[in-house]
C-alpha cells in the first residue's frame, strides 16, 4: 500500500502475497491510513483506519488464515460484495476482495497455522481452531463479533479513530493464550450463520470482476460502455446498475479511477530527472492533458507533478 509506512508495507507482506497486493483509492481527496500492528506469534493482530473510500484485494500467504471484522458502526464496505457491518465476521485463507464507501477502519487477525499447531499441539482451543480455518465463511454473528472487537480495542487502545502500535498485554504469550478461545469460539458454528450472497448479486460480481480484469489488460486503449457491455454479456444500464452495486460508481468512472491509481503509482516510483508526466498519463490512457491534470487533483489533493516530486 503506497501510502504507508515502511512497517505497514512488512506487515502486509507477511500476510498476503506481495506479488497478488492490488489497492485503488476510489474516493477524491488526499488519502489518510493510521494502522497498529502487533506481532503475537502465532498471531499479528492490526488495526486500520481509513478517512477515504479504497478498493484491495490479495492472495492469503501460504499457511496463513485471516480473521477480519469492522471496527466501528460508521464503516461501510463489502466483502466480495456482499455489505458487511459491525455484526459480521469474515474469515479466509485463499484471498481478500474489499471495498470501502467513506471513512472505516477494521480489525485482522492473522493465523500463522504452522505455527499455531507447532506452539499451542496440546491446547484444545487451538486443535479446535485449527479444525475450523479449513473454512472460508462470511458470518452474522453479533456476540462473538462483539466480543473479539472489544478485546482488540483494548489492546490498540483506539480512541478516535486513531491506533497505539503498542500492546496493553505485551506478552506475545498472553495475547494468543486470550484470544485463540475467542477465536475458535467465534468460528465453530460458521456453517449456521454463514451469509450467502444472493443469485442477483454473484451475477453482478462477476461481471464487475470480468470487466475489471479486461480494464487492467487494456491500460492505454480507449474503451466504451458498449465494449464492457458486451463483454460482460448484459445491457448497459444492467451494466451500470451492477457496478453501482459493487463498486459504488459507473463503468467508465471506476475505470478512470483505477487509470488515474495507476499514474499516481508510476509517478510515485519514477526517476524524478528522466520522467515526462505526458508520458506517464498516455501511457494510462489519458489524452486531453487538461482533463486528466484537473481529475488528477481532484482524486489526490496535489498536481501530478507535485507526486512525481514528492
Amino acid at each position: 500500500m503506497d501510502h504507508a509506512s515502511v512497517l505497514e508495507h512488512a506487515a502486509l507482506e507477511r500476510t498476503y502475497v506481495p506479488a497478488s497486493i492490488s489497492w485503488a483509492q476510489l474516493e477524491p481527496g488526499a488519502f489518510d491510513v493510521a494502522f497498529g500492528f502487533i506481532n503475537a506469534s502465532p498471531l499479528e493482530l492490526s488495526y486500520r483506519t481509513f478517512n477515504l473510500g479504497f478498493k484491495a484485494e490479495a492472495n492469503i500467504a501460504p499457511h496463513k488464515t485471516v480473521i477480519g471484522i469492522v471496527a466501528d458502526s460508521g464503516t461501510k464496505a463489502r466483502w466480495f460484495g456482499t455489505a458487511v457491518n459491525q455484526h459480521m465476521i469474515a474469515a479466509t485463507h485463499r484471498g481478500i476482495d474489499l471495498l470501502t464507501e467513506g471513512p472505516g477502519s477494521f480489525y485482522q487477525a492473522t493465523i500463522d497455522r504452522t505455527a499455531l499447531a507447532r506452539d499451542f499441539s496440546k491446547a484444545p482451543d487451538a486443535i479446535a481452531l485449527l479444525e475450523y480455518l479449513e473454512r472460508v465463511a462470511l458470518v452474522r454473528d453479533p456476540l462473538h463479533a462483539a466480543r473479539l472487537r472489544t478485546f482488540l480495542r483494548g489492546i490498540f487502545s483506539v480512541d478516535n479513530r486513531s491506533c497505539a502500535t503498542a500492546p496493553r498485554m505485551a506478552p506475545a504469550r498472553a495475547v494468543s493464550g486470550t484470544l485463540v478461545p475467542l477465536l475458535a469460539s467465534a468460528v465453530e458454528r460458521f456453517d449456521e450463520r454463514v451469509v450467502e450472497p444472493s443469485k442477483c448479486l454473484s451475477r453482478r460480481l462477476i461481471a464487475v470482476r470480468k470487466c475489471e480484469a479486461f480494464m487492467r489488460e487494456r491500460v492505454d486503449a480507449t474503451l466504451t460502455l458498449l465494449d464492457l457491455s458486451e463483454l460482460a454479456g448484459m445491457r448497459s444500464r444492467s451494466l451500470i446498475n451492477a457496478f453501482e452495486a459493487i463498486t459504488g460508481c459507473s463503468p467508465m468512472d471506476y475505470l478512470k479511477r483505477l487509470r488515474l491509481n495507476g499514474v499516481h503509482r508510476a509517478l510515485r516510483s519514477a526517476n524524478k530527472a528522466g520522467t515526462r508526466i505526458i508520458d506517464v498519463a498516455t501511457a494510462w490512457g489519458f489524452w486531453h492533458m487538461g482533463h486528466f491534470a484537473s481529475d488528477y487533483r481532484a482524486m489526490f489533493g496535489e498536481s501530478p507533478s507535485q507526486t512525481l516530486l514528492s
